[in-house]
């Protein structure tokens, strides 16, 4: 054992060693907390709902735009509501603060699976365990996404700690309480799916083994009526704030809609969680072959009979003893992937973040194999096998956002445009070609990823740990600082915002029009018709409104002197809405000023051609015909407006 090696196990076993896995998790997830833009659907959905939450001071019922949003509990809306009362404020709609719990709770889950995997295995496998989790492509992703996925893991990760202290023969108190705890507020993040994964778990362990006792722990009613305390009152609250819609809405709508069909086109085969594995984990992807060959080995090998010497029965009584320990650590963690992992699987509807709270165990399977290798300097086991999945992989992130994948994608999306096409196309490149990003995120996941197999190949211990947080590093800088928030094309509410700034048409009050240079001619709210995307309704709060007609009506002068929409004329309700207005404006003898964009909206796949319009309270300068649209650039330009 090298110099390194010894260091690094030194720093497994000092008491330092949390810092460390919170500080990775923390540095790994940052790039994308301040650069991502707010991400549709979900994300805006959920940060919406908070801060009406904060603004309306009525922290039970859920609302987004003033509707009930009976689909997902409370918790997280608690958990947002309180890092933005602490960093800014719901008026700031600064997207970060919202991300705050899910960042934490990706530091949660890989602190939850280090102290967990103690119970399990030696420091320095529940120590490489924590690290590919924490490095791996879903949880660093997520832990970016103002929702409850990564709060989840976190939570829950923490409960199936406690579950495998108390399994390892733990009797304290404290762990049935804190075991409770977290299962009540996985409830509350997210209903059913955090009894699912620790209810099927346990069961299949009772199955598996046929012993009960080992559970006993978790009867103690102290947990158990922490558990009714932190879950019940709320939903009794809700269903009488609500006359008994929520349940009803949250089972029947949400819940019961992803167990029949794909909802909201969320659909995919059997099999494609496990498809998407390879990628999500990486790139802890270069240990995950290992590890479950591992499991799959370890649960299947047969227990030697002891011999007649007494001395070699004793021996033999011994590591029989050791290989059933053993194995039972390996059930605990198969119990907890495989059940819920069919579950996912078996559903029709398919997100990817779905199989997230089983990646723990996957992450300390994986953490073993290492550290099986590590000790014993026989590197097989499928050593091979993920390092080709893993290089793929990584040849698949490095090629993804070059211009050969890129400009075909982004010139298949502008196609949807039809005669305007080539036109949209052009301008979408330009867009890329002006962030001067070009192939260097490429190149960085390349040298990473080129690293990491060649500590691979040489058996450097932490050469290869080194790289594996490298390849996350450069990754996430890569593409969740630099490649996604530069895709100006597919950003709609992007698009939108810029198109309203252009003539001056960004509410006053918002952020965004503290910084467009307009003050003195700001339209009280914004009327959008034929869209509706959650990320604008959060970017513009109360200043929005989501008429359910398409006939836009002009205000009086006196209510409104320079009303506002944005249009979505690539539907012909939007087409239809837009002729209205314009004939309107000049009944009236009012000037009408337009801006368009064109987006390709990723979140349902349509083409949008975004048009802001601006009715002045006067003429045009020529009294002839409002101004054609025209095809302004792609740039926030604030062009001059006449007098």
């Amino acid at each position: 054992m090298g110099k390194f090696d010894q260091e690094f196990d030194r720093l497994t076993e000092s008491r330092w060693v949390y810092a460390v896995i919170a500080g990775l998790v923390f540095l790994l997830s940052l790039p994308g907390l301040f650069a991502m833009p707010v991400l549709d659907r979900d994300e805006g959905r959920f940060a919406e709902a908070s801060s009406e939450m904060m603004e309306t001071g009525d922290f039970v019922v859920i609302r987004y735009h003033e509707e009930l949003r009976n689909k997902k509990p409370v918790a997280i809306h608690w958990l947002q509501s309180a890092a933005v009362s602490m960093t800014s404020g719901a008026h700031e709609r600064n997207i970060w603060d919202y991300r705050i719990p899910s960042m934490l709770g990706a530091v949660m889950a890989a602190l939850a699976t280090f102290w967990g995997g103690t119970a399990l295995f030696s420091r320095r496998a529940a120590f490489v365990g924590a690290l590919l989790l924490g490095t791996c492509l879903l949880l660093t992703t997520e832990a970016n996404i103002a929702k409850t996925d990564a709060a989840q893991c976190g939570f829950l990760a923490l409960g199936m700690a406690a579950l495998a202290h108390i399994r390892a023969g733990a009797s304290a108190k404290w762990l049935s309480i804190l075991f409770w705890a977290c299962l009540s507020i996985g409830v509350l993040l997210k209903g059913p799916i955090a009894p699912l994964v620790v209810f099927s778990c346990i069961a299949a362990l009772f199955i598996w083994e046929r012993k009960v006792s080992w559970a006993r722990p978790l009867l103690y009613w102290g947990g158990l009526s922490l558990f009714v305390v932190m879950t019940v009152p709320w939903y009794i609250a809700v269903q009488i704030a609500t006359d008994g819609e929520f349940l009803s809405e949250a089972v029947r709508v949400d819940l019961g809609q992803k167990l029949v069909d794909g909802a909201e086109g969320h659909d995919g085969p059997p099999g494609m969680h496990t498809a998407a594995l390879p990628i999500l984990f990486w790139p802890g992807t270069i240990l995950l072959v290992p590890g479950l060959w591992l499991a799959v080995t370890t649960l299947l090998s047969k227990h030697r009979k002891p011999s007649e010497s007494n001395i070699d029965v004793a021996r033999a009584a011994s590591a029989v003893a050791w290989e059933e320990r053993e194995a039972s650590v390996w059930r605990f963690l198969v119990c907890w992937l495989v059940p819920s992992w069919l579950v996912f699987e078996i559903a029709p509807t398919k997100l990817v973040h779905y199989t997230l709270p089983m990646y723990p165990a996957l992450a300390l399977m994986a953490g073993a194999a290492a550290d099986r290798w590590f000790a014993t300097n026989v590197w097989d086991r499928g050593r091979w096998v993920s390092a080709a999945i893993f290089g793929a992989v990584a040849l698949l992130l490095a090629i993804a956002p070059t211009a050969w994948v890129m400009g075909p994608v982004r010139a298949d999306a502008a196609s949807e445009f039809g005669e305007y096409a080539t036109r949209v196309a052009g301008q979408w490149d330009a867009a890329w070609d002006a962030t001067g990003i070009g192939l260097w995120p490429s190149l960085l996941i390349l040298l990473a990823s080129g690293g990491t197999l060649y500590a691979l190949v040489k058996r450097n211990t932490v050469g290869l740990l080194a790289g594996i947080v490298a390849c996350s590093l450069v990754a996430g800088v890569g593409y969740r600082a630099a490649v996604l928030p530069n895709q100006a094309w597919m950003l709609s509410t992007g698009a939108s915002l810029s198109a309203l700034k252009e003539v001056c048409a960004l509410p006053e009050g918002t952020s965004a029009w503290e910084d467009s240079g307009c003050e003195g001619r700001a339209p009280k709210l914004i009327r959008a018709i034929a869209f509706a995307e959650p990320s604008l309704v959060f970017e513009l709060g109360n200043k929005i409104i989501l008429p359910p007609e398409s006939t836009p009506e002009i205000p009086p002068i006196a209510e409104d002197n320079r009303p506002a929409w944005l249009i979505n004329i690539g539907e012909q309700p939007g087409r239809d809405a837009l002729d209205k207005l314009i004939k309107d404006a000049v009944a009236a003898d009012r000037c009408v000023r337009l801006a368009r964009r064109f987006a390709f909206n990723y979140s349902n796949g349509d083409p949008s051609i975004l048009v802001a319009a601006v009715v002045e309270p006067a003429g045009c300068p020529d009294a002839g015909p409002p101004p054609p649209l025209r095809d302004a650039p792609e740039e926030d330009t604030q062009p001059e407006l006449e007098q």
